[in-house]
């Protein structure tokens, strides 16, 4: 870990923290990141610049909500191939928005980030338990596992309810009994178009939240602001790395390749939820080339590790790139515990579980950069959730 820093600043840290993305409380006897402010270097700038990256990427997840509600309400009504594919399709497009939203969790992202995606405590069975008992009077006391893109997922990607959600639940059972294929069909797709207009109204509202948001004046310091979006950038360690990635390969000669525990069971685009994590990483690091933590490191005079970052964000979207089928296939013929453990690089003629394997130490290298030098140089506490590692 590099100690040397450009200034010496005294600091007084506490941090109360909350699982996964969540930001913690910081007390400061001095604003770091504004006394580091200078003729090139603004940290007011750099949080509004992020902030912008934010509101753009959350403008992005509204339009293409208001897409699939469309495209669903469209397959509701023709309940053919065409119109299906046509909803799978953009399901797949507004993923991509929403996953760049899951490593901006500050302030209002934070707090409707389970309202919009849920994984991974979404639960296929409650949904199924949801349409059997036909629609809610009042749609938003609905549990969170039981709508959100997660369902809608569920729903156009897997043709009719599962057979253990309909033994699970004798209510299932009896609906799925009671109602042909067609009629459970059309139930489900009228579930869904309800889910989506439900998000693409919290979207417009989630835009609105954050168009006048300033986080230069919210919090108690520009240090403090700029400390939960570093904060936001630990989904990278926690999800991105140890849940998605981590959690379906063996860790020991004794263990298992896990298919389950891959993200996106149904659509099976995990490798394209993965790489958007790590772009909504980077724009937010760089602040889409504009003013962001890139550049509060070269600040600190510490343009080398904002360097290695930044080359190690590259390498793991590339380590991504080469992989040229999906996870679940991968992950689900492998058998080779030893090599996956021992595979630490890939050349192109490898497999793809052995880079997919090998895409555990690229992103550790970027998660390692985050924990220790980044928040050390930047004065930064981390989540409290970022104290446990399954490294």
């Amino acid at each position: 870990m590099k100690l040397a820093f450009a200034t010496s600043v005294l600091l007084t840290l506490s941090l109360t923290g909350c699982g996964g993305s969540g930001s913690g409380t910081t007390t400061l006897t001095t604003d770091v990141c504004k006394e580091l402010s200078s003729d090139t270097f603004s940290c007011g700038t750099m949080l509004q610049d992020m902030t912008s990256v934010a509101q753009q990427t959350v403008t992005l997840v509204k339009s293409s909500l208001t897409q699939l509600d469309s495209d669903v309400g469209d397959y509701c009504t023709a309940q053919d191939t065409a119109s299906l594919n046509t909803a799978k399709t953009q399901w797949a497009a507004t993923m991509e928005a929403v996953q760049k939203m899951e490593v901006m969790q500050f302030d209002a992202i934070a707090t409707e980030r389970n309202q919009f995606y849920n994984w991974p405590s979404n639960d296929t069975c409650k949904v199924d338990l949801q349409i059997a008992s036909g629609p809610a009077e009042d749609f938003t006391k609905v549990a969170q596992g039981r709508r959100g893109l997660n369902s809608v997922e569920y729903i156009l990607f897997e043709a009719d309810t599962l057979a253990s959600c309909a033994s699970l639940y004798g209510s299932v059972g009896e609906w799925v009994g009671n109602n042909d294929l067609a009629a459970r069909k059309q139930a489900r797709c009228d579930y869904a178009k309800i889910v989506t207009a439900d998000l693409a109204s919290r979207a417009t509202q989630l835009e609105t939240d954050l168009a006048t948001l300033d986080l230069t004046t919210k919090l108690n310091s520009l240090q403090a602001a700029a400390n939960s979006i570093s904060d936001a950038l630990f989904y990278v360690d926690k999800q991105t790395k140890d849940a998605k990635l981590i959690a379906a390969l063996p860790q020991t000669t004794d263990g298992e390749f896990k298919v389950t525990s891959l993200e996106s069971q149904f659509a099976h685009i995990s490798k394209e939820h993965m790489k958007n994590n790590l772009l909504g990483a980077k724009a937010i690091f760089t602040a889409n080339d504009q003013t962001g933590f890139e550049d509060y490191l070269i600040a600190a005079g510490q343009q080398e590790i904002a360097t290695n970052m930044i080359s190690a964000l590259d390498a793991a979207l590339a380590n991504l790139d080469a992989i040229e089928g999906d996870f679940f296939t991968a992950v689900s013929n492998a058998s080779d515990q030893a090599a996956c453990i021992n595979t630490t690089d890939y050349v192109a003629g490898d497999s793809d579980i052995s880079k997919l394997c090998a895409l555990q130490k690229n992103l550790k290298t970027f998660t390692d950069l985050l924990k220790e030098d980044f928040v050390m140089v930047l004065k930064f506490t981390k989540p409290a959730a970022a104290d446990g590692d399954n490294d």
